[in-house]
């Protein structure tokens, strides 16, 4: 599950029709799918592609079989790079919290950037993703949530080869009433989602699983982050500048090189989002995607919520409706003490407000202790 591909269909929903003439570039993280659990062990080549997608695009997913495999590669030379400290459970939120979007924003700024620079020999995340599916008979569609959660030790020297795990965490029908409706359909355990001609169709299970490791043999070379849906390297993290208004050029030009026909807004958003939530980057750089962030047009306070792990913390979204209609909605949630940011969740908006997917960080920190085995 990919929380790019997500963000970028409800991002897309909402897009206005005028923008959709003619051709579009494929968006290769929108064919990809969870990793399905095997008998053995996890193969570090296996591609799943999402159902419902048309057999042309399954030539493109040998290409993000490269992307996926390199996301957990490690670097040629040692690249130091500071940490970005673990999330702590919020409490309740300060009285002093400023109300508005851009002072949310500016006051997490100043406090990232007093976190303290360091590195260490891997730096690790552990993440929950979270998807929305619709599943059950046609005539009485219900929703159920899919939960992974990806913890990933990628090496900052060559000595080191990186290492990703994975764990299926079930799935569960999504609010009350998608319970009862499920319940109505006999309360199944799994559900099984068809898939292109030549491909396995996606199991869906609500029993979770084992954590397993997807890379047997550990991987080495240069480790590629995603920036904007694009691999950038640690490198290139460790070079992106301080500034918010080099930043904010910098992402364009990436934009631009894309292709995409999504609005600079809805990119800028989105890649700063992927800057303050787990990326090795500086302080510095994580205080000016914040003050990005701030200055962009269309940003909103959604004043206090909770995440899906049932912490407490503000969140700022960014909205569009496109010309059918549809509403979509990306929020970023941000621990109000420190600055922090503690998820990201899509949503589509209308009669009846609707997550779509999650990201939750659940720990994101330098390391110098050696991997687990399993």
């Amino acid at each position: 599950m990919s929380r790019h591909r997500d963000v970028l269909r409800v991002l897309s929903e909402a897009r206005p029709a005028q923008l959709d003439r003619g051709p579009r570039p494929i968006d290769l993280a929108a064919v990809t799918a969870f990793p399905q659990e095997t008998g053995g062990r996890a193969s570090r080549r296996r591609l799943v592609l999402a159902a419902g997608l048309v057999p042309a695009v399954a030539a493109a997913a040998a290409v993000m079989v490269m992307v996926t495999v390199m996301v957990a590669q490690s670097p040629a030379t040692p690249t130091p790079q500071p940490t970005l400290t673990q999330r702590p459970a919020p409490v309740d939120t300060p009285a002093d919290t400023p109300v508005t979007a851009r002072g949310l924003l500016l006051v997490a700024a100043e406090q990232v950037a007093a976190d303290e620079a360091a590195g260490g020999r891997y730096w690790v995340t552990r993440i929950e993703n979270g998807e929305t599916r619709q599943v059950g008979p046609k005539a009485r569609p219900y929703d159920v949530v899919i939960r992974m959660i990806d913890e990933k030790w990628l090496a900052s020297g060559p000595k080191d080869r990186s290492w990703v795990f994975f764990q299926s965490m079930g799935a569960a029908p999504a609010t009350a009433a998608d319970e009862q409706a499920w319940k109505r359909d006999g309360s199944p355990a799994r559900w099984t989602e068809p898939a292109p001609k030549g491909m396995k169709p996606v199991i869906i299970s609500a029993k979770g699983g084992p954590r397993r490791l997807r890379t047997p043999d550990g991987l080495s070379g240069k480790d590629i982050h995603l920036l904007g849906g694009q691999p950038i390297t640690s490198a290139e993290l460790s070079a992106l500048p301080a500034d918010p208004s080099a930043l904010k050029a910098y992402l364009l030009r990436k934009h631009a090189g894309t292709g995409s026909l999504e609005s600079e807004n809805a990119y800028l958003f989105w890649s700063a989002n992927a800057l303050v939530l787990d990326l090795p980057v500086t302080p510095e750089v994580r205080a000016a995607a914040y003050k990005l962030i701030a200055g962009l047009k269309g940003i909103t306070s959604l004043g206090t919520v909770t995440d899906q792990h049932g912490r407490k913390g503000v969140a700022v979204a960014y909205t569009r409706r496109g010309d059918s209609g549809a509403l979509g909605q990306i929020r970023l949630i941000i621990d109000p003490r420190t600055g922090h940011a503690l998820a990201e969740e899509s949503w589509s908006l209308g009669g009846r407000d609707k997550l779509m997917s999650y990201t939750v960080v659940i720990s994101a920190a330098w390391s110098d202790d050696a991997p687990p085995k399993e």
